[in-house]
């Protein structure tokens, strides 16, 4: 234990919060102001204790003084994503560039690309990391890449390389199943099986049996289920069956693994077994009677979706209706929640009744205006309506908050295939938006950024602004990952339209020189955040004892705090920390 004062206030504080006494080491750290390390210190301790704002708050604080430490921007990544904050992927990708060894920002930068599906771009950045942490760990993460990617040959080279030659384990079979090396994954996944009896050697052996011997393999599933009733390894058998077209039988097994555990997975496989059967008035059953289990859990948005659109692709086939039949109302409708009033309105507009589609969308865009005015949003491009269009997804984007709602919205406007001529309103609110955020956006974020400003690009060139299509182009071009090419070529055209050619973005001067006067931006501050700056700016520096009678609270460290987290977002230096005085934290104001 540490119980007497040190001589070194750094072994003291360190020695603190190894053994977790977080807010005694605080102390020890702020007896020592502007030593870089214990400052780094008190935000690891702000960690454990949970203040993540707090930690952010401070690690922002020492950025302005170390811009360019890598190690910092990775801190400050862990605390946003902690928080569950905006911003962590990109304080990543600056640690990255700041310095591409940074093992810790590697590995959560790949996470980020293996999180959103997009393997092919973790694969260089996971091969990096593997060769530099020498990490088994991150070699396998490497290899799972490749495999999901569909690069087994790479993904089995990667293995050997990485992880000291060949073996039966999960990884290196699925590697070898993705190679097409069928046979290869059979023998050796049987082995690991008959090693280890983990029932997932099993599943990799009957799936790599069944690509080459489907008939053989429906031969031995009731053998080793005998042995092994794994769930997993079960549904594998329905689905075989159902594939081979063994209906009756596979309804048989799928039901008594729903006895077991009626996942709502096996329930849907079920529903689509006793149609095919010829029961489709039990299948109806099943499938009206699983929507309400799911609408009375609405744990699963997104699973009460998926079973909705088989109710529908059910009903189309069995009944072929020229409407939404009455039963769909009764089942699906009746329930006024965003998914169904969604579904009823698109199942509507499958038969071209607008009218009707119109009404159930604008309900759910009034129930819930992200998911519900998205899919209204499409409705009305798709009609042609882009007045209203355009309406819906101005009020839209002056609610959202969130980044990833921002990129969503985005991605659905793009992916709507609307002509944009005519909404420069809704084009210069997007690019207003995304500038606004470009600091905390993702990777996925700022290819979403290049695609808007393409669209802008191509519809000041449909109305003869070749020098706005020139800016667009040029900034997208700075931010695009994906098919430059296409920025180029209307640069090109723009260039080839033009008669006088002026230059598009504005000019800097790269002659060195003074340093810039600072001012205090318009950072959206409340009352009390005003009467703080104001408070500062004239005394230019205070302490926590007094500000505490400016705000007439004691929650100054708080307030202080978002205003030095506003200030970094705008890229301006307002107030800094001086450590701890004789009337608690003392306070610098450095704005102009």
């Amino acid at each position: 234990m540490t119980d007497e004062p040190s001589d070194d206030p750094r072994k003291e504080a360190f020695a603190l919060y190894e053994e977790g006494r977080y807010q005694e080491s605080i102390r020890v750290c702020t007896r020592t102001p502007g030593d870089a390390s214990l400052a780094i210190l008190v935000a690891k301790n702000l960690v454990s204790l949970g203040e993540y704002e707090e930690a952010e708050a401070q690690v922002r604080d020492l950025l302005v003084k170390m811009p360019e430490s890598s190690y910092l921007h990775s801190f400050l990544g862990g605390v946003l994503a902690a928080r569950g904050a905006d911003g962590a992927i990109a304080e990543y990708a600056e640690a990255i560039q700041l310095d591409p060894g940074n093992e810790e920002a590697l590995r959560a930068y790949s996470a980020y690309f293996t999180g959103s599906g997009d393997h092919r771009s973790a694969i260089p950045l996971l091969s990096a990391l593997a060769r530099l942490s020498g990490k088994r760990e991150d070699a396998i993460a490497l290899v799972r890449s490749l495999i999901e990617a569909g690069e087994g040959e790479e993904a089995l080279l990667a293995y050997e390389e990485l992880l000291g030659g060949t073996g039966a384990d999960v990884d290196y079979i699925d590697a070898l199943m993705v190679a097409g090396r069928h046979r290869e994954a059979a023998a050796a996944s049987i082995n690991a099986f008959r090693e280890r009896r983990d029932p997932t050697f099993l599943r990799q052996y009957l799936a790599a049996v069944a690509a080459f011997d489907r008939k053989g393999a429906l031969k031995l599933f009731p053998h080793f289920l005998k042995d092994c009733p794994d769930d997993d390894l079960a549904f594998d058998h329905v689905l075989l069956l159902k594939s081979e077209g063994h209906c009756r039988e596979a309804l048989e097994r799928c039901e008594a693994l729903i006895a077991r555990n009626p996942h709502p997975i096996y329930q849907l496989v079920a529903c689509e077994l006793i149609a095919a059967t010829g029961s489709t008035d039990l299948a109806r059953q099943g499938y009206e009677g699983l929507i309400g289990e799911e609408m009375h859990r609405m744990d699963d948005p997104e699973s009460l979706g998926m079973v909705i659109e088989a109710y529908e692709g059910f009903l189309r086939k069995t009944l072929n209706p020229t409407t939404v039949p009455p039963c769909y109302l009764a089942t699906v409708s009746s329930d006024a929640n965003v998914v169904s009033l969604i579904r009823t309105g698109l199942f509507y507009a499958s038969f071209g009744q607008t009218t009707e589609a119109a009404e159930w969308l604008y309900r759910a865009y009034r129930l819930d205006f992200l998911n519900g005015g998205i899919e209204y949003a499409r409705f009305l491009a798709g009609q042609g309506e882009m007045r209203e269009y355009e309406k819906v997804l101005m009020h839209i984007l002056s609610n959202i908050k969130r980044d990833a709602d921002l990129v969503r919205v985005a991605e659905a406007v793009i992916d709507a295939g609307t002509d944009w001529k005519g909404m420069r309103r809704l084009i210069d609110a997007l690019i207003d938006r995304f500038s606004a955020a470009v600091r905390s956006l993702g990777p996925g974020g700022i290819e979403v950024f290049a695609r808007i400003y393409l669209r802008a690009a191509e519809e000041a060139f449909s109305v003869g602004e070749y020098a706005r299509c020139k800016e667009c182009s040029l900034r997208g071009l700075d931010m695009a990952r994906k098919n430059p090419e296409i920025f180029f070529d209307l640069i090109r055209r723009c260039k080839e339209a033009t008669v006088a050619e002026r230059p598009a973005l504005p000019l800097r001067n790269t002659k060195p020189s003074g340093p810039l006067e600072e001012t205090a931006p318009d950072l959206g501050l409340d009352e009390r955040e005003e009467a703080l700056v104001a408070f500062l700016r004239q005394h230019r520096e205070s302490n926590e004892e007094e500000l505490r009678k400016v705000l007439g609270t004691r929650r100054v460290s708080g307030a202080i705090n978002r205003l030095i987290r506003k200030a970094s977002d705008a890229g301006v230096t307002l107030i800094e920390k001086r450590g701890m005085g004789e009337h608690g934290e003392v306070y610098i104001y450095c704005g102009k």
